[in-house]
């Protein structure tokens, strides 16, 4: 974890994991997959965050071009895209 998050609390007992009640041993397991998921973030101030629609990058998600994606000669499968794409078992209304 990055000493930026640990000065903010998020380090493991840090101010920023306190609770108003005691959690349940599920809760607590979760929240230690939440921790180990954050031990390697690190933050970068000159970073902007932002959403990325990794199959094009330039110009980001849209419907039009996931269609294409989905039904594409060049995905791995075009049956199986084609029952994502249309399922014929859902009603009009």
């Amino acid at each position: 974890m990055s000493p930026e998050m640990s000065l903010l609390g998020w380090g493991a007992g840090g101010a920023a994991w306190a609770w108003r009640r005691q959690l349940w041993v599920r809760e607590e397991e979760l929240l230690g997959e939440c921790q180990a998921l954050l031990l390697n973030i690190s933050l970068k101030a000159q970073s902007t965050d932002r959403w990325q629609w990794q199959l094009d990058p330039d110009q980001g998600y849209s419907v039009r071009g996931a269609y294409q994606i989905l039904t594409s000669q060049d995905s791995v499968t075009l049956d199986v895209s084609q029952d994502l794409t249309w399922h014929r078992q859902v009603p009009l209304k």
